[in-house]
């Protein structure tokens, strides 16, 4: 990965983080509206939802994990219910199992694809974290006028 003089990351596409931000901030908007009055619990699954729905459109549309993520909340639209319990493995999974389980989409890839794809994938959620934590800043501010 190419870096800049001061040894931060070069963004790969510029653009991805304002598209992110638009996308997060465009979400966010039309849930306010539908789930001010909501409890808690389904207003944190909403902003979760807004989060991984803004990252996956600003994502190359190249990328499974980002067709991965937009099937997954297509099809979470009903209630959520509790993961089966599964059985504890005979053999131990090596480090390309593991990822495959992380990065969304991630099942029967090449190991070279996948790893691409967990690149972009982390490059996206690290995106997603500074957002928040800008937003997060921002409000603070917003309080102490």
């Amino acid at each position: 990965m190419t870096t800049k003089s001061n040894d931060t990351p070069r963004n790969p596409n510029p653009r991805r983080k304002p598209m992110q931000a638009f996308f997060f901030l465009r979400s966010l908007a039309r849930m306010s509206r539908r789930t001010a009055a909501a409890p808690l619990r389904r207003r944190f699954r909403a902003i979760r939802s807004a989060a991984y729905a803004s990252m996956a459109r600003a994502a190359s549309p190249r990328c499974s994990w980002r067709r991965a993520v937009l099937a997954r909340l297509l099809r979470q639209s009903r209630p959520l219910r509790a993961p089966l319990a599964l059985p504890p493995r005979a053999v131990k999974p090596d480090g390309a199992d593991e990822l495959r389980r992380v990065v969304p989409g991630g099942e029967g890839m090449g190991f070279g694809r996948l790893l691409k794809e967990t690149v972009d994938y982390v490059e996206a959620l690290k995106l997603q974290v500074q957002l928040m934590q800008t937003m997060v800043a921002h409000h603070m501010e917003d309080d102490e006028r």
